[in-house]
């Protein structure tokens, strides 16, 4: 009597175990058009967030599914040899960038970005990267999705 319960204990746990990872497996990532940012900023002052305290504002920013959306001008599109974009955004003065990788599902909105141009984007904060020579440093996105575009500041 004591085998039988056994066995089913282990068919149990071995079902639930078996129904999670299907679900988890095929499991949807939310749509990054439809989120709502937790957070808005200049890409400028993003970048003097995290060069002032960056302990900080990784407390802040840290977790997951941590979406912002960033106002700034665009300083490089860039587009990879698989057909993915990267929007670089910040005073091209400075070295220090806000990176956002966009969402392939939302490449659409790319191909009208002029260089120069403020862009608004929102993605998921992906970090912060610290160049190790105190050259520049980036804040990265990723997941990101142009939200609106005005015309180029030149």
């Amino acid at each position: 009597m004591k085998r039988i319960y056994w066995i089913g204990v282990l068919v149990l746990i071995l079902l639930t175990a078996g129904i999670f990872v299907y679900t988890e497996y095929n499991r949807k990532r939310a749509d990054s058009y439809s989120l709502k940012p937790l957070f808005k900023a200049t890409a400028l002052d993003l970048l003097k967030e995290f060069s002032d305290n960056e302990q900080q504002a990784n407390l802040k920013y840290a977790g997951q599914n941590i979406i912002i959306e960033v106002t700034g001008m665009v300083k490089e599109v860039i587009k990879n040899e698989q057909g993915n974009y990267t929007i670089i955004m910040g005073d091209t003065s400075s070295l220090s960038s806000v990176r956002c990788s966009i969402d392939t599902l939302y490449t659409s909105g790319v191909n009208n970005l002029q260089i120069g141009s403020i862009a608004t984007i929102k993605g998921n904060f992906n970090g912060y990267k610290a160049d190790e020579m105190g050259i520049g440093a980036d804040v990265e996105f990723n997941f990101c999705v142009v939200t609106s575009q005005a015309p180029s500041s030149k």
